[in-house]
């Protein structure tokens, strides 16, 4: 991808000087010391994450390393027996011994197969290996979108790596960071090397959820190959998780969903709170199951049409992944707070864009809700408020289509120019 320069392209003095480059490096690196302070105080109260009454680091990574250990203990599908994996969450995980939460294993045997190994090394390191090896592809993902060069140049990294998602999805040990670093790198790999794109995308097999417009971006792109080989891949993907896990890990799995719709995107509304989705927000708005299901379809064929749109339109990776990313946030009905790893890909490809044709102060005031979002969706089952999350992915999401139309515009008014 070609270089392009760090220092954006602004509109208007006002927009210059209350959220330059500088300043983004500075308050990164601020919320990224008071993190570091917060994991900190976390040890010296946890005596160095010992104590097992106080919860600590690793605690949605455990739900991976225990059923990995049941996997390879008792046999695959005994990671979906609830009681059994909630026993070596208990006897091996980083839950306090007083905590009430439930945390069962809800992946299908795809995401199985790829946690196996998992517990092969002791819960802690596993822990650490996991985080390091998602979040350095994560990095380099963002990176390649910015066509900034490595990361560690011009102070990339600090926004990065003290964006609020990336912080929370590595505490709890979430793929979010893997899953997102699969769709925004399957994008940019998508014009030098198609197949392999394609086998990035079909690997998101493990979340599917977050891979219903993929299909449809590829074919809207004319991208053939790629979706041959994402096609070629799932299936390989899938058939090796039944060989390997076997076959009933396929209704233990659609069991489990039918748990996770029943109990955290239908039972309660204290889960609606940190969960940015339509469905979420239109149950917290007072809508029946029914009617929040309605709306969010209807948001799922906007976020389609926005996909389709820009696929069509542009071969700009960057545009293109900003827009697959929001979309995928607004279409799916399941997203949690650490998921918004998504986001910070929507981000990055606007940046991208806003770097070479300009940024509006708007603009920039968006990515500043965007960034720290995650932090009112993990507060927000304290404080109760109504669910603004899939607002702020259907205005990133119009912005790619803006910025897309744009370019569409701008050799038109360049020739009558001329």
């Amino acid at each position: 991808m070609t270089q392009i320069s760090m220092q954006p392209v602004t509109r208007g003095q006002g927009a210059r000087t209350w959220l330059g480059l500088d300043r983004v490096r500075l308050y990164s690196g601020v919320v990224l010391l008071l993190f570091v302070l917060l994991m900190v105080t976390w040890a010296c109260f946890s005596r160095g994450f010992t104590d097992s009454h106080v919860s600590r680091p690793g605690v949605d990574f455990a739900v991976f390393w225990s059923a990995s250990y049941l996997a390879l203990s008792e046999g695959p599908v005994h990671a979906y027996d609830l009681a059994r994996h909630l026993e070596v969450m208990k006897a091996y995980g980083p839950l306090g011994a007083d905590s009430g939460i439930v945390l069962p294993w809800l992946y299908p045997p795809t995401f199985l197969l790829l946690a196996l190994p998992l517990a092969l090394l002791p819960l802690p390191f596993s822990y650490l290996l996991f985080v390091a090896g998602s979040g350095y592809a994560y990095l380099r993902v963002i990176g390649r979108l910015l066509g900034a060069g490595p990361v560690t140049q011009g102070g990339l990294w600090l926004p990065v790596v003290a964006a609020p998602a990336v912080l929370i999805s590595a505490v709890l040990g979430q793929n979010a960071l893997l899953t997102a670093a699969l769709a925004g790198g399957a994008v940019a790999l998508l014009g030098k090397r198609p197949l392999l794109a394609g086998v990035l995308i079909g690997l998101l097999a493990i979340k599917p959820q977050l891979a219903l417009l993929v299909p449809l971006a590829l074919l809207a792109g004319r991208h053939w190959r790629t979706l041959l080989s994402a096609g070629v891949t799932a299936v390989l993907f899938v058939s090796a998780s039944v060989a390997v896990c076997g076959w009933e890990t396929i209704p233990a799995f659609l069991q489990s969903t039918a748990w996770a719709r029943e109990n955290l995107m239908e039972g309660t509304p204290q889960g609606w709170y940190g969960m940015p989705s339509v469905l979420a927000a239109a149950q917290l708005a007072g809508l029946s199951p029914a009617a929040a299901y309605v709306v969010q379809g209807l948001a799922a064929l906007a976020a389609a049409g926005a996909v389709a749109y820009v696929w069509s339109h542009t071969r700009e990776a960057p545009l293109r992944a900003a827009v697959l990313a929001a979309g995928a946030l607004l279409a799916t009905p399941y997203v949690r707070h650490y998921e918004l790893t998504w986001m910070g890909i929507a981000v990055a490809g606007l940046v991208a864009d806003g770097l070479r044709h300009g940024l509006s102060g708007r603009e920039k005031l968006l990515f500043v809700a965007a960034w720290l979002l995650p932090v009112f969706e993990h507060a927000n089952p304290l404080l109760g408020l109504p669910q603004v999350g899939p607002l702020v992915s259907a205005l990133l999401m119009l912005n790619a289509v803006r910025r897309v139309r744009a370019l569409q515009a701008r050799p038109v008014a360049q020739a009558v120019g001329a």
